[in-house]
């Protein structure tokens, strides 16, 4: 189950990440509240410099998830007759599963789904400097896990404008070539399952620009394409299908169907990042993003982070932010008063893809323990307003040799 954690650990803190050749070892654990989903992140990362032209990054990951993943299931077990009319209904729509049937709409209920899996990441980087001093970086990844496969590609380029490097243009891109292992009942009345692709592609453009000695921000316009099986097989929805065909629908035609999105999603924003040096012990980082897609969702986030230096060996990073989203046109909240999707159509009731209000808090700690050795640690809490809470921490080590 392909599950993105809420952060990246390297860097955890403002002005932790030195120029020099460093090797990192990082851990972060993640838990849903609820009894949801727990995950644990290790993560070690080098980085060589060759010279003053060339950088090497290389990354390895081992990644744990555990826990329950909340759907719709049918609280009466399926048999005899209930057989019989869940084939009618999978007569009428494709959309329908043999999971269960309950003779009454009501007795449905969201009930975690237990889940497990590892993964195994790594990834490289090499960036090369010409004499101007610009910036060519070159990237792969690959992560696999027991029901997922991900392998993929970046670039970037970074241009200054001038000798006095006040402001540079930058171009990126990447791909991703997926692979998850999506149950397919609805095809076979069975549970099995097979590889289904998924096709992801970003491109990014950005100006950053110095505006005085101590104020600096950069300008971001990004863009992305996915395609292939963009649906969840872990969940389900409710559908109503007219099996007697009288017009109307009764407490015994709402069935389980699988999550149904689009097979592509087109999406795009901007960024705006801009960090102000208050004094020689206080930078600030106000942030601003915005997204939208073709499914509907549009979303906006504000926030910022504050690097403080405290000591000359302890620097605290609060930060803070706040996001809002209007959700996909084809999602209905598991918890509405008519949680029930037409016969046909994208249905979803992710909560990921609602509507929904939220609110992060986190804390960094960069601790110089001595010349080559830093401590990094952090703590966030996330909650969005439809119930949906979560909370992690990491903490990490990096030598400079």
């Amino acid at each position: 189950m392909n599950i993105k954690l809420p952060l990246t650990l390297l860097g955890l803190v403002a002005g932790s990440v030195s120029a020099a050749d460093h090797i990192s070892m990082h851990h972060m654990s993640f838990e849903e509240y609820g009894d949801k989903i727990n995950a644990g992140d290790s993560l070690l990362s080098l980085e060589k410099n060759i010279g003053l032209d060339w950088t090497i990054t290389a990354e390895l990951g081992y990644d744990t998830v555990s826990g329950a993943s909340p759907a719709w299931v049918a609280t009466t077990p399926q048999s005899g007759p209930h057989d019989q009319i869940t084939q009618d209904a999978q007569n009428m729509t494709s959309e329908v599963i043999r999971a269960g049937y309950d003779p009454y709409r009501d007795n449905y209920e969201i009930r975690p789904v237990e889940l497990e899996d590892t993964r195994y990441s790594a990834a490289t980087n090499v960036t090369f400097r010409d004499k101007d001093r610009d910036e060519w970086t070159v990237g792969v990844n690959y992560s696999q896990e027991d029901d997922y496969k991900s392998m993929g590609a970046n670039a970037k380029a970074l241009l200054y404008t001038d000798s006095s490097k006040n402001r540079s243009f930058s171009l990126g891109g990447s791909f991703l070539a997926d692979q998850t292992l999506a149950f397919q009942e609805y095809q076979n009345g069975g549970n099995d399952q097979q590889w289904e692709d998924i096709f992801t592609s970003s491109m990014e453009v950005g100006m950053s620009q110095v505006f005085t000695p101590n104020l600096y921000a950069t300008f971001t316009a990004y863009g992305g394409y996915k395609s292939g099986y963009l649906s969840n097989h872990y969940l389900t929805v409710l559908r109503e299908v007219d099996i007697d065909g009288n017009g109307s629908i009764g407490d015994d035609e709402v069935f389980l169907a699988q999550d149904s999105r689009p097979d592509t999603r087109m999406s795009g924003g901007i960024n705006v990042q801009t960090f102000y040096s208050v004094s020689d012990r206080v930078v600030v980082r106000p942030r601003y993003k915005f997204f939208a897609d073709d499914w509907g969702v549009m979303s906006h986030q504000l926030g910022g982070k504050m690097s403080i230096k405290v000591t000359d060996w302890l620097m605290l990073a609060p930060g803070y932010s706040w996001y809002t989203q209007q959700g996909a046109n084809f999602f209905i909240d598991p918890k509405a008063a008519d949680p029930t999707f037409a016969s046909t159509g994208y249905a979803t009731s992710d909560i990921r893809l609602g509507d929904f209000n939220a609110n992060a808090y986190e804390l960094g700690v960069s601790l110089k323990l001595s010349a080559k050795w830093r401590m990094n640690a952090l703590a966030a809490y996330y909650e969005q307003s439809n119930g949906y809470a979560s909370r992690w921490w990491a903490v990490g080590v990096t030598y400079e040799y």
